[in-house]
This record gives C-alpha cells, sequence and structure tokens, in this order.
C-alpha cells in the first residue's frame, strides 16, 4: 500500500496536532529554531518483505531523527528553512542500516488580498528498504538499501481573495529521482516530471466550493535498456468536483475526471480512463473524528510493467479520551494493477497507536503496523508485523 496523504486538501494537519502538546522555538532575532528528536524502538518480524519463513528476517531496530527548523513569520507571511537527519540501525541485519538527510525551504507569501504565492524546496538523500518498491520480492539479492536522492520544486500562485466568489490557483512543480545503483537493471527507474496545472475554484455556497482541475505532465526516464521502450510520457488530467464544510463536524473533498497517458514509444499501451479522489472528515463527537479517503489513478511502475492502475481506500479513527491521551486506528486496502506486466497486487495495512503526552515537551508513541501484500506472482507476497515505541522530545 503507498503512503497515501489522506484527505490532504482539508488541512490534515489540524487533526493531527495535539491540543496538549506544543513545540517551542529558540528565539534568534529575526528567526525561531525548533528542534526536535523522535527516537523509536521496535521489532520488525520481516524485515525484507520476504515472502518464504525461511527467508524471512526479524530484527530489533532503533531509528533517531534530529530535526532543525528555522520559521519566520511576518504578519500573514511565513519563511521555513530545515534539516532533518534520519538514522535506523537493525541490530540483527546490519545490511539494512540507513543514513536519510532532508533538507527543506518554503515560502507563503500574501502581496495583497488577491495575490498570494506559496513555494517549496526541498531535497532528500534517502532509501527504500530491501524488498521495498523495485526490489519487491527480491530483497535478499541486495546487500544494502536502495538509495536515491530526489529534489522538489513547487510553487503555486494564487488569485483571488479568499472570500470572493471565484479563485484561482496555478501550479508549476519539477521532481527528479535518481537512484545510486548504476545497473542497467535499476539504471531504468531514474526519471523526471515537469507539472503545470490550475484549480478554479467557485464558491455556491456558505461552505461548498465547485473546483475545475487540470494538469499536463511530462515524464522523461534518464535510460532505456538495449531494445527496450523508452517509458517517457505525456500525461494529462481534467477533474472536476466540489470542496466542502457542510457542517462543523464534517468536511470534505471529491473530484473525478479524465486521465490521459501517452507513451513516447509506439510499443508500450497508452492508456486513458477515469480517475478520481476523495476525502471525507467526520467529527461525530468533539473528541472522535474518522477519516475516510478512496483513489483511482495510474502512476509510475517501480520495476513491472508499463505504469501502475492503482485503487485504494482508507479509514482512519482518531479519538482523544484524555487531554494528554489519544489513540489512533487505521485500516486501508488496495489493488495495484501493472499494466503492461499481468502482474496484480491486493495490499491491505493495518495500523494501531496510542499516543500519550507526558509533558508538553515529551510525547509517547506506542504503535503497531500490519502489511501484507497478495500477488498473482507469488514471490512477491509476503507479510510484515511491526511494534514500536517511539519518543518525541521538544523544547
Amino acid at each position: 500500500m503507498s503512503k497515501t496523504k489522506l484527505a490532504s486538501a482539508i488541512g490534515m494537519a489540524c487533526v493531527c496536532s495535539s491540543s496538549f502538546a506544543q513545540e517551542v522555538g529558540i528565539d534568534l532575532g529575526a528567526f525561531e529554531l525548533v528542534p526536535t528528536l523522535t527516537t523509536t524502538v521496535g521489532f520488525n518480524d520481516n524485515v525484507t518483505r520476504s515472502r518464504g519463513d525461511d527467508e524471512e528476517i526479524d530484527s530489533w531496530f532503533s531509528v533517531v531523527v534530529p530535526k532543525f527548523t528555522l520559521v519566520n513569520n511576518f504578519g500573514l507571511n511565513s519563511l521555513r528553512f530545515g534539516y532533518q537527519l534520519s538514522r535506523g540501525d537493525f541490530f540483527s541485519s546490519a545490511a539494512d542500516n540507513y543514513t536519510d538527510h532532508l533538507i527543506f525551504a518554503s515560502l507563503d507569501y500574501e502581496l495583497n488580498s488577491r495575490h498570494r504565492i506559496k513555494t517549496s524546496i526541498d531535497f532528500e538523500d534517502g532509501h527504500d528498504g530491501r524488498g521495498e518498491s523495485f526490489s519487491s520480492g527480491r530483497g535478499n539479492e541486495l546487500n544494502s538499501p536502495d538509495e536515491y536522492k530526489e529534489s522538489e520544486v513547487d510553487f503555486t500562485y494564487s488569485y483571488g481573495a479568499i472570500s470572493a466568489q471565484a479563485r484561482l490557483d496555478l501550479n508549476l512543480n519539477y521532481r527528479d529521482l535518481d537512484y545510486k545503483i548504476d545497473t542497467d537493471d535499476y539504471r531504468i527507474r531514474d526519471r523526471s516530471k515537469s507539472t503545470v496545472g490550475g484549480i478554479f475554484y467557485y464558491n455556491i455556497g456558505a461552505a461548498t466550493d465547485l473546483l475545475f482541475e487540470t494538469s499536463l505532465t511530462d515524464v522523461e526516464y534518464a535510460y532505456a535498456a538495449d531494445g527496450a521502450a523508452t517509458r517517457d510520457s505525456l500525461e494529462t488530467r481534467y477533474l472536476i468536483g466540489a470542496k466542502w464544510q457542510s457542517t462543523a463536524s464534517t468536511s470534505g473533498y471529491a473530484k473525478i475526471g479524465y486521465q490521459d497517458k501517452d507513451f513516447d514509444a509506439a510499443g508500450r499501451d497508452n492508456f486513458s480512463g477515469t480517475t478520481w479522489q476523495a476525502g471525507v472528515v467526520w467529527e461525530p463527537l468533539e473528541r472522535a473524528t474518522f477519516i475516510l479517503d478512496t483513489q483511482n489513478q495510474a502512476r509510475e511502475t517501480n520495476g513491472d510493467g508499463d505504469f501502475i492502475r492503482r485503487k485504494d481506500v482508507s479509514l482512519q479513527w482518531r479519538h482523544e479520551w484524555l487531554q494528554r491521551l489519544r489513540t489512533e486506528a487505521g485500516f486501508a486496502v488496495g489493488t495495484d494493477d501493472y499494466e503492461g506486466s499481468g502482474r496484480s497486487d491486493d495490499n491491505q495495512d493495518l495500523s494501531l497507536a496510542v499516543i500519550y503526552d507526558f509533558r508538553r515537551w515529551l510525547t509517547f508513541n506506542l504503535g503497531y503496523t500490519y502489511s501484507d501484500r497478495d500477488s498473482n506472482q507469488d514471490v512477491i507476497d509476503f507479510d510484515q508485523n511491526i511494534y514500536r515505541l517511539t519518543a518525541k522530545v521538544t523544547l
């Protein structure tokens, strides 16, 4: 199952944060430095996502994540710079140890009530674990995590006052993905994506906006194996939908439309069909929140076939039992069809967590996740259980 961003269009950050824990920064004059330290210890019963019991590796592990963010809030505007380090160690499988780096910056700037810009730049020196993504079903063939470098630049210009009946967002986005392994079998993943798009909002009521969205994406792969057709393509999407907050306890968005993927190579089959995204947040009680999210879209493949047709749906439940104590539970199911290869995967994910704000500056998270993939290619099948205890420290 992909790392789905549940209902991102309706501001999920407000649901995730605790009313008790608040990060405090160090005053540096124009900027404020906000440091955090997250440490995790846990147990993974199938580190490389292998199918057979004789191939599975189980291990205790630790993850340490220090993060530093410089923040300058001036009026309604915000400027941020940051760095995050992630170090993971597997006590019984040193081959899976990793060190990731993330550098990020963002600017939210309101020129006046009708003109706003939002831009961000991110650079990640990261990894896919063995048996994840491109190495699915053959993680034991690698002697280290599958490392990559990914950069992204995003720019959005918004025209129209927030309270206006009509608004327009214009977006430019560029992403580049470059894996470290340089053999022919693995070089075929390196690619860049350039997207230009826009969303037109039209208010039809006090809490409902109609939206019309379109985007054009140019996908370019850096390498094609000898005799293989390139996966370079041009994607277009047209969607219509709505974004609403019908009551104080219910908000959501839904959009449906048409997606076309036109390959440069005649040897690959083009795709055109329906695409949709929808998410609903329901708060029947002051302390309870349910989040439903679903999507259907064509995505870039991680190795097999021409592309992936992905359909999934997920449900999360968050409940604040006490001011400092809350629980979270989530379940997701989905199908990945690898067009052009015949591969089809059924995925399931289950997550449970208990979060306790011990102090304003210290939060504990006791969690469990279960992942399962059932594929028509037996070597891809796996199930995995992860148990963890996380502590987050702020100032």
